[in-house]
């Protein structure tokens, strides 16, 4: 009698479906490694700045710092000024953070103006030195950072635009001139008050943002 065999049983490839967890799993742990190495590479240069400054730290040493290879720093960061870069956009990112965050404390338009232009202030003065030098460099020479400026700015705008627009449909604004004219002066007033924060040591920002703070609330409201 012959013998009888079962069919082989076939082994089921994994569907796309199926590996597609594995795969996100893979790239999220890939994009995680990213992150911490740029981390490192982040806080060792940020106290390399602060021992040194940041015209006298090198790549090299911001290297050594981090303890990492020459090709792991440059596959993150091209050249310094693109470091730089990262840094004075993220500290840059962190001062809006504040600015919004005094946004949401208060609901009357002048008030709310009032207390989160001196927030910002209050927050910069406390910082290190160095970030005066990553955020001139930000601000003035940062190569390739224009598109992020321009967007981080119009960000600001449209928060102080919907400031005064609010305080125009409560009667708080004077007649003179139209919201967007208002939006205008207050953020040429911002950006004049922190480019002289970085360049000037000793800069009293507070005192000087007081000071424009009650020329703003002279000049716009009611």
């Amino acid at each position: 009698m012959a013998e009888h065999t079962s069919p082989s049983r076939k082994t089921k490839s994994p569907s796309p479906r199926n590996s597609r967890p594995a795969q996100d799993e893979k790239i999220n742990r890939i994009e995680r490694r990213k992150l911490e190495f740029r981390e490192k590479i982040t806080q060792a240069a940020l106290r390399l700045f602060q021992e040194n400054g940041v015209a006298e730290t090198s790549v090299t040493s911001i290297i050594k710092e981090a303890d990492i290879a020459h090709k792991t720093f440059f596959n993150h960061f091209p050249t310094k000024d693109h470091l730089l870069l990262h840094i004075a956009s993220t500290f840059s990112g962190k001062a809006y953070a504040v600015f919004r965050e005094g946004f949401k404390q208060q609901t009357d338009p002048q008030k709310r103006m009032d207390y989160c232009l001196l927030n910002v202030a209050r927050a910069l003065e406390k910082v290190h030195p160095h970030y005066k030098e990553l955020l001139n460099f930000y601000l003035i020479s940062g190569a390739g950072s224009s598109d992020l400026r321009t967007r981080q700015k119009e960000e600001f705008s449209a928060v102080i635009h919907q400031i005064m627009t609010d305080a125009k449909q409560q009667g708080m604004l004077k007649p003179d001139f139209t919201v967007d004219v208002y939006t205008d002066i207050v953020v040429g007033i911002c950006v004049s008050i922190l480019l002289n924060w970085s360049l000037e040591d000793n800069f009293p920002i507070v005192q000087k943002m007081k000071s424009n703070i009650k020329f703003i609330n002279s000049s716009i409201f009611l």
